[in-house]
């Protein structure tokens, strides 16, 4: 593909400043770009970089102009520079295909357009949409539903009765709907809860690779739509995360917790069992979460506590060294005194 800068900022909604017949075929970094790409500037401090920068056409939300390039001004660099990788890199046309090994009950429903690759296994009463796209080694349990435009990629494993919404990725290795985390000490030792409840996955979804989202206990354990998901993340038995959350790598929430919407939880965090989590709450890498958050929090550190409080007790406990050393001078002036 090649584009004209002036039709490239037409395309975006921008403005440009700059030679409009400069064309562009490639999208990169500044640092990788070559003469031909365009690239991006996401603020100011990247001018000096954009200005030694091999790309001709620069998008930037932040720089009016910079000498001998092509400045695309837009509303917002981040969208725009998705925006044009779509346009270089566009989604394969999806095609109906059918791998020469796989196992397909005959109860199935199959949609148009929809592509099942090698040693897939799909169970009985399955229901498959439209454009979906089934990697190798995929296990479809009995009576899973998936909607149509979604790609499930190889390795991943979906149990029985799990529904996963229209256009949702879920990435290599994940395991959707298994065995919840159900344990009872009885007096013969520890007793298996059995676990009957089921996974419900909303629209637009993105599931990292080697995720769990495990079933619920009774019930559905529920992701909503728009939910963004990091690799290796734990999703314990009838968890509820509420529409447009995004959750970083090793995260674990415990079991029965509820989140809200628009949550940003950074990686490593955990959460415990049966609490709620607002929405628009922002928790910091490594967190803790054991009780209730309320609305718009914005938390850190373990237990989680509102993040200036966790600043001030770090640089309290950086200065405990000085502090001792000044108690340690007082104690011992006061004993020769």
């Amino acid at each position: 593909m090649e584009i004209t800068a002036a039709e490239l900022a037409k395309k975006l909604g921008g403005s440009l400043n700059g030679d409009p017949e400069i064309k562009v075929s490639g999208i990169n970094d500044l640092k990788g770009a070559g003469p031909k790409d365009v690239s991006f500037v996401l603020g100011k401090k990247y001018a000096e970089e954009a200005k030694a920068s091999s790309a001709i056409v620069i998008l930037s939300d932040s720089v009016d102009s910079l000498p001998e390039k092509a400045v695309i001004k837009v509303e917002n660099a981040k969208v725009a520079y998705v925006a044009v990788l779509n346009m270089f890199y566009p989604e394969p046309e999806r095609n109906e295909f059918r791998g020469t090994f796989i196992s397909v009950s005959k109860s199935a429903v199959i949609g148009k357009n929809t592509a099942i690759n090698d040693f897939a296994v799909i169970g009985d009463g399955a229901v498959i949409g439209d454009n979906v796209i089934i990697g190798s080694c995929v296990v479809l349990g009995k009576n899973v539903k998936i909607g149509n435009n979604t790609v499930i990629e190889p390795n991943v494993s979906v149990f029985d009765n799990t529904i996963i919404g229209e256009n949702t990725i879920i990435h290599a290795g994940t395991t959707i709907g298994g065995d919840g985390f159900g344990l009872v000490p009885g007096k013969d030792g520890i007793l298996k809860v059995p676990q009957v409840g089921y996974v419900k996955i909303g629209n637009f979804v993105e599931i990292g690779n080697n995720c769990c989202v495990d079933r619920g206990a009774f019930g559905p354990t529920q992701i909503g739509n728009m939910v963004k998901i990091d690799n290796l993340v734990q999703i314990a038995h009838n968890v509820k995360i509420s529409d447009c959350t995004i959750i970083a790598a090793q995260t674990g929430v415990a079991g029965s917790t509820k989140i809200g919407s628009g949550c940003i939880i950074g990686g490593q965090v955990g959460v415990t069992d049966h609490i709620e989590v607002g929405n628009f709450v922002q928790v910091g890498s490594q967190a803790g979460i054991s009780k209730d958050i309320e609305d718009k929090a914005v938390i850190t550190g373990t237990p989680a506590k509102p993040f200036m409080e966790e600043k001030k007790q770090q640089a309290y406990i950086g200065k405990l060294k000085e502090l001792f050393d000044r108690v340690k001078t007082l104690e011992d002036k006061s004993k020769k005194e």
